[in-house]
């Protein structure tokens, strides 16, 4: 059985996922309506900010690293 985690590539911490949920409960938007208000409909936008959003909303210096590695893939 395989696990879906928030983002692939082993980014999923205890950071991250704090940050997640911390995100979620603030905003409650998934990256399905980031997608649908970007001007391009593009997933990978959306998941650039989500990206870029967790990583406002995360305390450890490790995660956000993390985070501006996958940012910096995703261009």
């Amino acid at each position: 059985m395989i696990k879906k985690g928030y983002l692939v590539g082993g980014l999923i911490t205890k950071g991250i996922k704090a940050a997640a949920k911390k995100y979620f409960k603030m905003s409650g938007k998934t990256i399905t309506d980031l997608t649908k208000s970007q001007p391009l409909k593009s997933r990978t936008s959306a998941k650039t900010d989500y990206a870029r959003a967790l990583q406002l909303h995360s305390s450890d210096k490790k995660d956000k690293m993390k985070l501006q590695q996958y940012i910096r893939k995703q261009r």
